[in-house]
């Protein structure tokens, strides 16, 4: 399980880093859903790595790992001239 949290940590650290990135290399509002969603992500990793919370923990860290990544993709095509 602690491999799997520090993946997942590791993985929202870079979408996080990247919609941050990219946030300014073109601004435009609709970069706070994937830093939103990455920081929550972020934050349900660190409850599931501390307080060795219930496998449903790890599908909400997933889902918005995912989300987080989709909601970049979009970001980039509106905002990226």
């Amino acid at each position: 399980m602690r491999h799997a949290s520090f993946g997942a940590w590791l993985l929202g650290l870079l979408l996080l880093g990247l919609s941050v990135v990219g946030l300014i290399r073109w601004p435009h509002w609709v970069w706070t859903a994937p830093i939103a969603c990455a920081l929550l992500a972020l934050g349900v990793t660190y409850r599931l790595r501390h307080n060795g919370g219930p496998l449903v923990l790890g599908g909400i860290a997933l889902a918005l790992l995912v989300g987080a990544g989709a909601l970049a993709q979009i970001a980039t095509s509106v905002s990226h001239p």
